[in-house]
């Protein structure tokens, strides 16, 4: 057993902490007992983006590469986690020129990261999931540099030096690049981390898919290629079930008895890849048909937030979890992990059919259990010396 450095862990306990605003709004907006203003829906997602998962996802780089007790580690960790704080406050308080004043905040915060990671790993055996994160790392920056145009575009109306219809274009490519460049290659290396992240060429050709279909997504929506958006999704597709293959063996029914609860939070961030690119096949069908307009909001909207979801809860909240459950040496009750992703299931169902009563059901369990989860993972994390399991 080691201990748990000290930057990692005041990662952790920070966005456990943040991801509670994200839940609660989440219950409520799915229970239809609040229909939040757009400020708080994007206080939501961005207070899950950035607050949980990416708080969680440099934290995990600390473990990874077995660092960040040193100075520059624990600056980094503290930097990130002032610059998401004021980052959701911008989003929940709807200041326009704050939110992109903030979001460069965060860009400097995120670039500084992507810098340490790329640091560690060229100093690092630069195995599967290394290379991963790295290039996740890279994917979020490009995300964000987007982000941070999308924020003054809103703001003026307009980007200096850009046509209107470019700077629209520019701005509107933020959320896919968050989504697809970023989420998805960053679940896939952290649950293949917690599987062993075993050594060979598959791992490798599957990460520079993922990444290459990221960056293809980008071009093609700021451009409007159509034939490009083709493109990425069948590179996304034979990707993730290349990683399926190369996860085989860990998935397969044998493979979940007995196992911790690290494991199982690993396996079911895979189950979900799988079901997160089935969405998102659907999804760009959807649209390039014409059914499916996201800034409008016409069409089967349910189908891209069943999709959005998949990827926060179903692969990102998953693995994170079971990044923090090896961390602390603590396993989890098993009615929690099912209940979380039960809830998601029927969720994500209630979405695709435009089921009501699903949804009501699914968002209240998914969130309770996930409440019960942080108040858990908080308490360990909390005391005085956590260990980390070697």
């Amino acid at each position: 057993m080691r201990t748990l450095n000290p930057g990692a862990r005041n990662l952790f306990r920070a966005a456990l902490l943040i991801f509670v605003v994200t839940i609660v709004i989440g219950i409520l907006n799915g229970m239809d007992l609040w229909s939040p203003s757009h400020e708080m829906l994007l206080t939501h997602v961005h207070a899950g983006t950035l607050g949980w998962i990416t708080l969680a996802v440099v934290g995990t780089a600390f473990l990874m590469f077995e660092d960040g007790g040193d100075d520059q580690a624990a600056t980094l960790a503290m930097a990130t986690i002032g610059a998401v704080v004021l980052y959701v406050i911008a989003f929940a308080t709807g200041t326009g020129i704050f939110r992109p004043i903030a979001g460069t905040l965060m860009l400097i915060a995120i670039v500084w990261a992507l810098v340490w990671v790329w640091g560690r790993y060229n100093r690092s055996a630069k195995a599967t999931p290394q290379l991963g994160v790295l290039l996740a790392m890279v994917s979020l920056a490009i995300g964000a540099v987007l982000g941070v145009l999308l924020g003054l575009f809103i703001a003026n109306g307009s980007l200096p030096g850009l046509s209107t219809e470019t700077a629209q274009a520019l701005a509107g490519a933020h959320p896919p690049a968050m989504l697809i460049g970023y989420l998805i290659l960053a679940g896939a290396a952290v649950a293949d981390w917690l599987l062993g992240g075993k050594p060979g060429t598959l791992g490798r050709v599957v990460v520079w898919l993922l990444f290459a279909g990221g960056i293809i997504a980008n071009i093609a929506l700021i451009f409007d290629l159509e034939a490009l958006i083709q493109v990425f999704s069948l590179l996304q597709v034979v990707a993730i079930v290349l990683f399926v293959i190369r996860m085989w063996e860990h998935v397969t029914p044998g493979a979940w008895s007995g196992s911790d609860a690290s494991g199982t939070f690993a396996r079911l961030a895979v189950v979900f890849l799988l079901v997160g690119i089935g969405l998102l096949v659907y999804v760009v069908q959807l649209f390039v048909s014409g059914e499916l307009n996201p800034e409008t909001g016409e069409g089967p909207i349910g189908v891209l937030l069943a999709f959005d979801h998949s990827m926060f809860i179903g692969v990102m909240t998953n693995a994170i979890f079971g990044v923090i459950a090896r961390s602390v040496g603590k396993g989890s009750d098993p009615v929690v992990i099912w209940a979380i992703n039960g809830g998601l299931a029927l969720f994500l169902v209630g979405l695709v059919a435009d089921v009501t009563i699903l949804k009501q059901i699914g968002a209240p369990l998914m969130g309770l259990a996930l409440l019960y989860g942080i108040y858990v993972y908080l308490r360990e994390l909390s005391t005085p010396s956590v260990p980390q399991a070697a």
